[in-house]
């Protein structure tokens, strides 16, 4: 069951420090699972769809029949993916909400939806590097 952890993070805005909350998805060890074998399926019908192309399938098929074990792997490995961060902004002191991707890590640099000002996004344990 996909369930939504909280972590508590650091805006930065300049000299000026907040508090945040990062939002994650956690996933169990089913829906890892799944999540890992969608993956695998997806990659094998690209090798499947890829039969008819004429020359390319010498590369595509072996490379998406490889591409599929190992990036269900990396996948089934994935047990959070972030989701969202909200706090208020040190620099304009408005409440914001912001999406993240799921590729995106911490520390992150990005700007406030609200106010536009430069924030940096880093969790309590690491100290920003300024």
């Amino acid at each position: 069951m996909t369930t939504m952890v909280q972590r508590p993070i650091f805006l930065q805005s300049g000299d000026v420090v907040g508090d945040g909350i990062l939002y994650l998805q956690s996933f169990d060890a089913r829906d890892r699972k799944i999540r890992a074998a969608k993956m695998l399926g997806m990659m094998w019908l690209f090798a499947a769809l890829s039969v008819p192309i004429i020359i390319a399938h010498f590369v595509l098929v072996p490379g998406f029949l490889i591409a599929g074990p190992v990036m269900a792997y990396k996948r089934y490995r994935v047990t959070e993916v972030p989701d969202h961060v909200s706090g208020k902004c040190p620099a304009g002191k408005e409440d914001f909400t912001l999406s993240l991707e799921a590729s995106d890590r911490l520390p992150l640099w990005t700007h406030c939806p609200a106010c536009h000002a430069s924030l940096h996004l880093f969790e309590k344990e690491t100290s920003p590097a300024v």
